[in-house]
């Protein structure tokens, strides 16, 4: 997965929601801005669900849905 493509979407102003899909078959649905997190250098991106959390690792997705 490229850092860049995945920063760019994460910093669209104003916010827009997207979903990551892992190589795995997980999907992980970013529907605020809230719900997203991220160091600065973008190895990993953090899931805020509404009653859970996920540390996604970007070397782990497949595609980023763009909505």
């Amino acid at each position: 997965m490229q850092v860049e493509i995945l920063k760019e979407v994460t910093e669209r102003t104003p916010f827009r929601p997207f979903s990551v899909r892992l190589n795995n078959g997980a999907e992980y649905e970013f529907k605020e801005a809230r719900d997203f997190g991220a160091p600065r250098d973008y190895r990993c991106i953090i899931f805020f669900g509404d009653h859970e959390w996920a540390l996604i690792d970007t070397e782990s997705i497949a595609e980023v849905i763009v909505r």
